[in-house]
């Protein structure tokens, strides 16, 4: 299976392709703003590198959240105009089980352990995600305060993400709280990793057009 993977959903702009179960080619830069203008430069790159037409992968993938609204909207827009015109069907990936997946790859949770994922969301809340051992989600993304996000976590549990600084004095005692580099950000080459498993599995079919997952509802309503 070919499957090019992206993401833009916090402050790094990543691609990865993966060819029959491994990773050939990987662009990863963190330029905190600009994904959009950033990202069809990597895809380029990463594709020239492999000698692959669009319409060669079999799978497309994008995190679609949550994160920040431009960056998921930047990359969600790019992967589905690539579907539209290529053909080849797109999945979206959580960007909160990116991170877990990125962690048990990383080492910065063990095989065995479960993993709870958090991220700054400011205004003193997080989104978060409890995953089983091996990535497995426990449940849906989430947004709460810090006392309700650790509440959440299940025990024995590894917490990892840009949020974990926060909940470590809450959470002091009963989890391991780990703010371990290179936790914080999603990277494609994990996302390629779990599309390519997903569409692996029996029954798979095409999903519908990956679309954001923000998590948050809108500070704006109509009235």
């Amino acid at each position: 299976m070919n499957v090019l993977a992206v993401d833009t959903s916090l402050a790094a702009c990543s691609v990865a392709i993966r060819i029959g179960g491994n990773l050939v080619a990987r662009r990863y830069a963190v330029p905190g703003t600009g994904h959009a203008e950033l990202l069809m430069t990597l895809v380029e790159q990463a594709r020239s590198e492999c000698s692959l037409a669009y319409g060669d992968f079999d799978l497309l993938a994008v995190t679609v959240g949550p994160g920040t609204f431009t960056g998921v909207r930047a990359g969600i827009a790019a992967v589905r105009g690539l579907a539209l015109v290529s053909g080849v069907p797109a999945l979206g990936i959580g960007t909160l089980h990116a991170l877990a997946a990125g962690a048990l790859q990383g080492g910065a949770a063990g095989p065995g352990e479960p993993v709870f994922v958090a991220l700054d969301a400011r205004h003193d809340e997080v989104y978060f995600q409890a995953f089983a051992p091996g990535a497995i989600p426990l449940g849906e993304p989430a947004i709460g305060t810090l006392t309700e996000a650790a509440a959440c976590i299940p025990a024995g549990s590894v917490v990892i993400g840009s949020g974990a600084p926060l909940l470590a004095s809450i959470a002091r005692g009963t989890h391991k709280v780990r703010a371990s580099p290179g936790t914080e950000l999603p990277d494609a080459a994990i996302v390629a990793g779990l599309a390519e498993h997903a569409a692996s599995q029996p029954g798979f079919h095409p999903p519908q057009p990956p679309a954001p997952q923000y998590v948050r509802p809108p500070h704006v309503r109509l009235p």
